[in-house]
């Protein structure tokens, strides 16, 4: 199986240049007809663009580019005149609605297009220069997934069968035509040499579906053959799973556990093969099973996510509303979708895409999870709070728990935090799944707070036995120690081992000047917390450490400085209790010095 790679950069750089061209000719197009507003005007915080096709456009324009896809659109939706119509600024309003989630309107504006493509048919060789076919095979896509959604697998196939962009015949189209021939009732090729993961994924899932077992076993055989990530090797073993092949099944979650050796799932399947019993799947494992528009759906989710993963979420967020358009059911489509509008600041935008998750969609917890720390991050935590705890009473679950948590811990009610934390742990079986591990190191940070270190101790070194390499809960754990005057020589070799991993982190350097410093070496201990300052200039904590080991050597008036910085950095409420050490130091040496 061939690598993916050239494949999706090229995919990506299609719609890019669909996304950005389109926006660059509507500026050329209404160039000659443009009329500068006054500069008085421009100034003026009340001004609206005019009322010209010119004004609109041009606002339109600055809305995508702010990734205000809605209000784009809203600004293309006022245009009227007939110069508008042109295949170019229609082009640009399907990808606006597209992109808003106006799954209709969507449709409207590829129906023009293809029918003003009939009038008028584009050269094949120019279509073939442009990147997109300049945008008509985008139009193309909607117009099959508007034809799949109706059940019209045969419009679709030739719709499929007319792309001319290289990019998406060579990596989207194959895919895509797995699923319709499947539900065609048409035979699925057998072979997977050179088809890329993607392709070959869902051709054995298509021809699961479809009852052609053979494709369907060779393909899944090829792929336990070839280094798959930890949900990959999942994916395999459950397939094997519905078909009754043990020993299959086995040896994928024998290797999903030496990938990921704390995943609860790999080994509850496990166990149940190995005591002779059919182990339990989660549902989204199967939802291919439910037919043509969930596979193609579950395939544009998967391109979308390839895309993310090459930051390229423009494109990305063309692939995934696709997909929901088809169904929007299909897990981890609309938390993906939300996920964009979030990096994209549209954030009402994914809300709302988190609040349409209904109570019997598999994403619905995660939804709604997502829509609590929205709302957190707007300073809305009674509301978040609120979600999460109607959600407890009606879906008890760790994950919620675990969020209600953060939200606590984030407000610093330390006690609440600590509660919902433990009620994740117990309500994951006393142990937790590998995904769920930093509910450990953040209820040990909770614990700390509340001057309860034996059990913060010990909830970290459990964090440790998941993630063994993670500096942050080596630095914790280390740093408590020295701070502690405890386990010095431990926690040095706990924090170098943080800081080889994060070498530049301004708080393992400090960290470690601290640790040479409850040792009594005052060279590190300088060199380090001197590091740690230049990384961080305006941290009180770090400032004061390094005004400690100042005044530990002697160097009175560079320690006072360095507290009188920490001083003037400190926050009042935050750094209350710093702030009450910091002016006892220097009362103290002011009285030293007199």
């Amino acid at each position: 199986m061939t690598s993916r790679r050239f494949s999706t950069i090229a995919v990506i750089a299609a719609i890019a240049f669909l996304i950005y061209a389109i926006a660059d000719r509507n500026l050329r197009d209404y160039k000659e007809e443009r009329e500068v507003a006054p500069l008085a005007d421009k100034m003026d915080p009340n001004w609206v663009p005019n009322d010209t096709v010119t004004g609109t456009v041009l606002a339109a324009n600055f809305a995508q580019s702010q990734r205000d896809w809605a209000q784009a659109n809203f600004y293309l939706d006022k245009l009227t005149d007939p110069s508008a119509n042109d295949t170019t600024t229609m082009l640009r309003m399907m990808l606006l609605a597209l992109s808003a989630g106006q799954f209709d309107r969507a449709a409207e504006y590829a129906v023009k297009l293809e029918a003003a493509e009939k009038a008028t048919p584009t050269p094949k060789a120019e279509l073939e220069a442009t990147p997109a076919g300049d945008g008509r095979d985008l139009a193309s896509l909607v117009l099959l997934s508007k034809a799949i959604r109706g059940g019209d697998l045969e419009g679709a196939q030739k719709i499929l069968g007319n792309l001319h962009s290289p990019a998406l015949i060579a990596f989207v189209q194959p895919v895509l035509n797995n699923w319709i021939k499947a539900g065609l009732k048409q035979p699925l090729d057998s072979g997977v040499d050179g088809l890329s993961l993607l392709q070959a994924l869902h051709r054995g899932l298509a021809a699961e579906w479809a009852g052609q077992k053979d494709v369907a076993n060779r393909v899944f055989d090829a792929l336990a053959r070839i280094p798959l990530t930890p949900s990959g090797t999942l994916m395999v073993a459950a397939y094997n799973i519905r078909q009754g092949r043990a020993d299959q099944a086995r040896a994928a979650l024998t290797e999903a556990l030496r990938l990921n050796p704390m995943d609860i799932d790999a080994k509850a399947m496990l166990d149940a093969l190995n005591q002779g019993q059919s182990p339990a799947l989660k549902p989204q494992w199967s939802f291919h099973l439910q037919g043509v528009s969930a596979g193609v759906g579950l395939a544009f989710m998967d391109l979308a996510q390839m895309m993310v993963t090459d930051q390229a979420n423009d494109s990305a967020l063309i692939f995934a509303q696709l997909g929901r358009m088809i169904r929007s059911d299909v897990p981890g489509l609309s938390l993906l979708v939300g996920t964009i509008f979030q990096d994209q600041k549209r954030t009402d935008d994914a809300a709302a895409v988190f609040a349409s998750a209904q109570p019997n969609d598999i994403d619905y917890v995660d939804a709604q999870i997502r829509l609590a720390e929205l709302r957190a991050s707007e300073e809305r935590s009674q509301d978040a709070i609120s979600i999460l705890e109607n959600l407890m009473q009606k879906n008890p679950n760790p994950r919620v728990a675990y969020a209600l948590g953060e939200i606590n811990r984030q407000n610093k009610d330390y006690k609440k935090a600590v509660e919902a934390y433990d009620q994740a742990v117990s309500l994951s079986g006393g142990k937790v799944d590998d995904d769920l591990w930093s509910v450990y190191f953040v209820r040990a940070m909770a614990q700390d707070e509340l001057g309860e270190w034996p059990k913060a101790e010990a909830d970290l070194k459990i964090a440790l036995e998941y993630r063994p390499d993670n500096p942050h809960v080596l630095n914790f754990l280390g740093y408590s120690w020295a701070d502690k005057g405890m386990h010095l020589i431990e926690a040095r070799d706990m924090i170098i081992r943080a800081l080889t991993r994060t070498p530049s982190d301004p708080y393992i350097t400090d960290s470690l000047g601290w640790v040479y410093f409850k040792e009594g070496d005052m060279v590190q201990a300088t060199d380090f917390l001197e590091r740690a300052v230049s990384l961080k200039p305006y941290d009180p904590v770090l400032n004061d450490h390094l005004g400690d080991v100042y005044e530990k050597t002697g160097r009175k008036l560079e320690a006072r400085y360095q507290w009188r910085r920490a001083l003037d950095y400190a926050d009042a409420v935050k750094d209350a209790e710093l702030i009450g050490q910091l002016k006892a130091k220097l009362a103290d040496e002011k009285s030293a010095s007199n």
